[in-house]
């Protein structure tokens, strides 16, 4: 996996920043990213000189709305058709240019880590998906299709609801996305189930995974609250700052709570094929509360939804929205 280089160039310039950052971790230094010419976060792809070979056509829908045009998956995540082009994840506004999900790598996917009882011991397990994996998942991201369909598809609003598996059985996952189209925003309801297979289930945790790089570009500025992570752009040619979010919400109290919000979630996702999935955040995980930081990010949500008793579900909701900041714009 890994972003696909753009130029020779650009394959030299990620393996000094490889070597530099290297260097920097074998002297106990952390690089630091305070700057837009600083945009490779430590653990990103971009440090990958060799450029993966593309995903495979991943099978789904588009929508396209007022403001915003949007393509879902059968995994349960944005992202659908060709590795490049005509590959459609989140588009503000609408063209390909303005393409910010579905490029390079496909960032945008779940993880989920969970309990079971095996052998008289809790067996601590993750399954995950986003489509730089392939199609169907793969057998290393312990995910099994169950179905995928078109709920609803008029003027005013497009739903499309998708339902996985995780290998074992003992979770079921469905993906319920509502699209009203003269907005802009995107609303994912996830429903996670324990079906009953393996007994009590604990411990689960849920992430959600955003890579926004907004119109293509990867050197996005950074920053999040409690809940939500926010990436902007200043798009020279439309002279305007375009920002994307991602924000989760729960509709009961601390049992589904947002514990966490992660910048730099490179290093605790399988996001370059040669490292593992974590239940944790990783050694490089970022937080912006105050200061904006320019580099190469990757958020991740968590939620804690702690023990799924058998046959019961529990429910988490994640907004994707799209906008500018320079006042005076519609």
């Amino acid at each position: 996996m890994g972003r696909r280089k753009k130029a020779s160039l650009v394959l030299v310039c990620a393996g000094l920043v490889s070597v530099l950052l290297v260097s920097l971790v074998g002297l106990g230094l952390q690089p630091i990213v305070a700057s837009p010419e600083s945009i490779t976060s430590p653990q990103s792809p971009q440090d990958k000189i060799v450029a993966p070979a593309p995903p495979t056509v991943i099978p789904g829908v588009t929508y396209t709305g007022l403001y915003i045009r949007i393509g879902l998956n059968k995994g349960g995540t944005f992202g659908r058709g060709g590795a490049y082009d005509p590959g459609c994840g989140f588009q503000f506004p609408i063209g390909r240019q303005y393409e910010s999900l579905a490029i390079w790598w496909w960032g945008e996917g779940y993880v989920v880590a969970y309990k079971v009882y095996l052998d008289g011991a809790w067996r601590d397990r993750i399954a995950y998906w986003w489509p730089s994996l392939g199609w169907p998942p793969p057998a290393k991201s312990r995910i099994v299709s169950i179905y995928a369909k078109q709920l609803r598809n008029d003027t005013n609003t497009a739903i499309w609801e998708v339902r996985v598996q995780t290998i074992d059985k003992a979770l079921n996952m469905t993906f319920k996305f509502s699209f009203p189209k003269p907005q802009k925003y995107v609303l994912l309801e996830t429903k996670i189930t324990n079906n009953g297979e393996m007994g009590k289930v604990r411990d689960v945790l849920y992430k959600r995974i955003v890579d926004w790089d907004i119109h293509w570009d990867t050197g996005n500025m950074w920053t999040n609250d409690a809940h939500a992570a926010y990436a902007s752009y200043f798009n020279t040619s439309e002279g305007r700052t375009f920002v994307m979010s991602v924000a989760g919400y729960t509709s009961t109290a601390l049992d589904n709570e947002v514990c966490y919000v992660d910048l730099d979630a490179w290093d605790d996702i399988d996001a370059t094929g040669v490292g593992v999935t974590t239940r944790d955040p990783g050694n490089y995980d970022i937080q912006s509360h105050h200061e904006p930081l320019y580099f190469d990010g990757n958020a991740a949500i968590y939620y804690d939804l702690g023990e799924i008793a058998k046959g019961t579900t529990k429910t988490v909701m994640t907004v994707y929205q799209a906008g500018w900041n320079w006042l005076g714009a519609k």
